[in-house]
């Protein structure tokens, strides 16, 4: 009579542990993976350059010498080792917020580095 209870001890601490090392498996899985939010507007050539890309960044300054309206922004995007650096742009403050990809790069360039993910 004692064996079975001893069999049913081991397994209760062997799912207990499992359950253990499954939890904090997981848990630390979504701190090494953190989710990334991306800001970009739909449609093409923005859209289909960000996903593509390794990376897109954008480097952007206000300063008060250009007016307190105006952004001061360029884009950099890496693709395959390679890295693109755009000129800088002067924009609108209400423009870089609605559209920031848009704003520091001009479509036609976008389409041109699109073309060279392919």
């Amino acid at each position: 009579m004692n064996k079975p209870l001893i069999k049913n001890s081991s397994i209760c601490k062997i799912l207990t542990l499992a359950s253990i090392l499954l939890f904090t498996s997981t848990s630390s899985l979504a701190e090494v993976n953190p989710t990334e939010k991306v800001y970009t507007q739909n449609g093409y050539p923005y859209e289909g350059l960000v996903d593509r890309s390794e990376q897109v960044t954008i480097f952007y300054t206000k300063g008060a010498d250009k007016g307190a309206e105006n952004i001061s922004c360029r884009v950099e995007v890496s693709q395959n080792g390679q890295i693109w650096q755009g000129e800088e742009r002067i924009t609108s403050l209400k423009k870089f917020t609605l559209k920031p990809l848009r704003a520091c790069i001009d479509r036609e360039e976008a389409k041109k580095l699109l073309a060279k993910t392919f």
